[in-house]
């Protein structure tokens, strides 16, 4: 009998059973795929360097991640809010520095703190905004940063949610940063030494006040003193993996009240880059609002779909058709003249995630805390169990992971 199961090599699976294999327990992982890294996905196959297909940045400069970036001697390097940004507005590409001079949008240097001194009921941000007299150029801006970014839109996404995010980066500062070697690099130092069992997808969870049973979908049984539960949200919602006896009506009600949507990211490639040099992220208009660069010299674009536009786009029979006209629209000819390949990858699709990220809809902020407490030998760890203000990042489901083992290890097992 192992001592603890843990569900799931995703980020917050590997965080949990490395700190629990460190402290002297003996612990299996199970995941389902062939691979490990759940929402951490990075292709090293470029000969220019890692894509990532999932996970991207680092949001904050010094949330937990960072041990892990210096211990292993990564490069990260710098994606500014505004420095090399470029919008699209009024039939022009402007320089973000430039255009905040002449428009509305200077008023979103500060709308964290606007946000902060909100003091009324829990809203959805769209009736923040609106409140707020935010219109234009500066409330699409605000819902890309915001909203989209969350995997949300302006209209669900609770203010309150807001204000605890931002007061975690208000400690741990709020920039984000760009891993060049590739996020890979940390799952594979989680990975080390583990009994990871990949191929074994979890349909059932049998527990006792003695024990777990754990049931594969491949007929692999195994049973152990405690498990932890790290599989995305969308899968506990729609009911894939079950527990008998069944899990509380508490702990079934903050599962439901979150929401996770969908999420795409789109790789373009072309022959050679031509956004200009300096260029780090680009603002559109929908249906295509949102591209980064990994490198302005390197030819490639990132587009990034969430919500209903990433739905818009799953539903598009020419997804490669439907972003270039987006892009066209704004850099001419030269799109399809140098496109060389391009790739869809829709998490949505995924069937071991089936969405992008958590999101706490207006008046469900308790539901993360009542989703992360363990009930009996069942743990819970996952970007959408995040307690310190870090949801749906890497670094919120790595802290959660190891949240979870100090639960166990508190429990002596």
């Amino acid at each position: 009998m192992d001592d603890v199961v843990v569900i799931g090599a995703g980020i917050a699976g590997l965080a949990a059973a490395h700190a629990l294999v460190q402290a002297g327990y003996r612990v299996r992982v199970l995941e389902a795929r062939d691979r490990i890294g759940g929402r951490i996905w990075t292709d090293d196959s470029p000969s220019d360097g890692p894509i990532e297909r999932g996970a991207e940045f680092i949001h904050g400069d010094r949330v937990a991640i960072w041990q892990y970036v210096q211990q292993l001697g990564l490069h990260a390097e710098k994606s500014p809010l505004w420095d090399g940004r470029r919008i699209w507005h009024n039939g022009a590409l402007h320089d973000a520095r430039v255009l905040e001079k002449v428009t509305d949008i200077a008023r979103l240097e500060t709308i964290e703190t606007q946000i902060m001194a909100y003091q009324g009921p829990d809203i959805s941000f769209a009736d923040w905004l609106d409140a707020s007299a935010y219109a234009g150029i500066a409330r699409h801006i605000a819902d890309i940063r915001y909203a989209h970014a969350s995997a949300t839109t302006p209209a669900r996404g609770s203010v309150h949610a807001m204000q605890s995010e931002f007061a975690a980066q208000q400690v741990e500062g709020g920039d984000d940063y760009h891993i060049r070697n590739g996020y890979a690099r940390i799952v594979e130092w989680f990975a080390t030494g583990l009994d990871i069992h990949r191929q074994h997808a979890v349909t059932r969870v049998v527990h006792n006040p003695e024990n777990v049973t754990v049931e594969c979908q491949n007929g692999s049984v195994f049973h152990a003193r405690r498990v932890v539960v790290t599989i995305p949200l969308a899968l506990l919602q729609r009911g894939l993996l079950s527990f008998v006896p069944d899990l509380s009506a508490a702990k079934h009600a903050a599962i439901h009240a979150l929401e996770m949507n969908s999420a795409c990211k789109v790789l373009m490639r072309f022959r050679q880059p031509f956004w200009g040099p300096q260029t780090t992220f680009i603002t559109l208009n929908d249906p295509a609002p949102v591209w980064w660069t990994i490198d302005p010299e390197r030819p490639l674009l990132v587009g990034f779909f969430t919500g209903p536009r990433a739905d818009a786009l799953r539903a598009n029979p020419a997804p490669e058709a439907y972003c270039r006209a987006s892009l066209r629209a704004v850099f001419g000819a030269v799109v399809d003249e140098t496109l060389v390949s391009w790739e869809l990858v829709d998490w949505s699709a995924d069937p071991w995630t089936m969405g992008g990220y958590s999101s706490v809809p207006v008046g469900a902020l308790s539901a993360r805390a009542a989703f992360a407490c363990a009930e009996g030998r069942i743990h819970f760890a996952g970007e959408a169990t995040a307690l310190d203000g870090h949801p749906a990042s890497v670094h919120g489901a790595l802290v959660s992971g190891q949240r979870a083992a100090a639960e166990i290890r508190a429990a002596h097992v």
